[in-house]
């Protein structure tokens, strides 16, 4: 059993790296900014889904998949900043326009979503590295690290969620003459979140 001491502080930690933004809340902000809050949820389902199956690789005790994202890290970072990059692009031009560049289907968001969590090889490695640090029982620590994976896994999503509800407001609020504004604000984001993952280190 976790001493609820510890779980107090996991839980905080946890609450923390969900209010710094990265990769993912990047693209969620950037997909609720320009195409509202059903594309925005949807990407953060995605990306959610992808935490999840991180977590069970770490939870699961695959040391080979992540032996496997440390080694191609540059490969795997590079490859999703490409992808936000294109994706800001995108939502530049399409800046201020009604058409030209459609709303993504919800398999389109999801899948956006998805693949940006699994661009980020540095977050497999955090969490096989952050997990363990609150497991108690070192002998058995499946059940442990399993239970410490779903907390994480619930307070990511609802923070996700926030974050695209947030940006979903302020779209409505630049909505009219301030749409390219809100638009380029949006391609900004994308843009910032590849820097994010181009200077990321493994450390």
């Amino acid at each position: 059993m976790i001493p609820a001491e510890s779980l107090a502080v996991f839980v905080l930690a946890c609450l923390a790296l969900g209010a710094t933004p990265g990769p993912n809340v990047a693209l969620i902000v950037g997909t609720s900014l320009k195409h509202g809050r059903r594309a925005g949820i949807l990407s953060a389902m995605g990306v959610n889904v992808g935490l999840v199956l991180q977590l069970v690789v770490v939870a699961a005790g695959l040391s080979w998949v992540v032996d496997l994202f440390a080694r191609h890290f540059d490969l795997v970072r590079y490859a999703g900043a490409a992808y936000l990059i294109w994706l800001a692009v995108l939502q530049w031009r399409g800046a201020g326009k009604s058409v030209g560049l459609p709303t993504p289907s919800g398999h389109a968001a999801f899948g956006r979503g998805f693949a940006v969590a699994f661009a980020n090889p540095k977050t497999l490695l955090f969490h096989a590295a952050f997990l363990p640090q609150f497991v108690t029982d070192t002998q058995h620590p499946g059940g442990q690290i399993a239970l410490l994976a779903a907390i994480f896994a619930a307070i990511a999503l609802v923070g996700d969620m926030v974050w695209a509800v947030v940006a979903d407001k302020a779209r409505a609020a630049l909505s009219g003459h301030f749409s390219r504004v809100a638009d380029r604000v949006s391609a900004g984001i994308l843009a910032g979140g590849a820097m994010v993952l181009l200077a990321a280190g493994r450390r």
